[in-house]
């Protein structure tokens, strides 16, 4: 994982972020290979042992206050008591730190339980499309997610979002392909009207790859940019918020993620 600041100093309190007006921030790379510095992970296979918090689960990491009883979570503050193990574990001299005390970025295993089975598990993809870019950019992304297609396993699962004024959800298991359209309300506070699930079953939304591979590609080659006079109608309907309304970024991904998260209380891992 990396993580970039946006600024060399950070603020020390709410109150000079605030009167500052400097645009504080940070850009994470969750599966980046590499920390912000180039440095690859410390590795280690005792990932069942590293405390959690008690508050808000957060691991130990070398930002955490360590006592010799205790530590404190930089999260949430918390106090959190350590074992008589931990405690050992922690009260190591520098050379044979566990990897946790030795970088902030660190690959650990877990164990598996004894006798489990390893879980059958089907991977999903979305492709989330973005309608109102330009049809030169709409074209790479399409190349793109034709490219990535060839590269998925036949078991996978696989559904077509589009979002501009309007979320548009792709059914390609019948005789052709077919989208249904929610429409964003101009006045929209981030949810829609209507759910997804209510708009298209599940199971229609997400088709097994090796069956269904030609047409998706079908599907994906007649996505298309938003039309001017879609434009031109968005913009008259909401003035000076037009491009925020046109784009729906937001409200079509969380509309997506309570989508996905409605089968058996789970939420997908998304390919985006």
């Amino acid at each position: 994982m990396a993580v970039r600041p946006s600024l060399a100093y950070f603020p020390s309190d709410n109150a000079l972020l605030d009167s500052s007006g400097l645009p504080w921030g940070v850009a994470v790379t969750p599966f980046s290979s590499t920390d912000e510095r180039g440095s690859s992970p410390v590795t280690g296979d005792e990932g069942d042992l590293i405390p959690r918090c008690t508050s808000c689960f957060a691991y130990f990491s070398t930002l955490c206050s360590l006592h010799r009883w205790s530590w404190t979570c930089p999260i949430c503050s918390e106090d959190n008591d350590l074992s008589a193990d931990a405690a050992a574990r922690y009260a190591r001299d520098g050379s044979h730190d566990p990897p946790e005390l030795r970088s902030a970025f660190v690959d650990l295993l877990l164990p598996g339980e004894e006798g489990e089975a390893a879980a059958a598990t089907t991977p999903v993809y979305v492709a989330a499309i973005d309608l109102s870019s330009s049809e030169e950019f709409l074209e790479l992304v399409k190349s793109a997610l034709l490219a990535a297609l060839e590269a998925l396993s036949p078991g996978s699962l696989f559904g077509i979002l589009t979002f501009s004024s309007k979320i548009g959800l792709y059914d390609v298991q019948g005789p052709i392909p077919i989208v249904k359209n929610v429409f964003i309300p101009p006045d929209s506070d981030g949810t829609l009207h209507v759910d997804l699930k209510d708009v298209m079953p599940f199971c229609s939304f997400l088709a097994p790859v090796g069956t269904f591979k030609d047409r998706i590609a079908e599907a994906l080659e007649t996505v298309k940019p938003i039309a001017s006079w879609e434009r031109a109608t968005t913009a008259s309907q909401v003035q000076d918020h037009a491009l925020h309304h046109t784009r729906g970024f937001g409200v079509a991904i969380d509309a997506l993620v309570n989508y996905l998260s409605v089968e058996n209380g789970t939420t997908f891992e998304l390919g985006m």
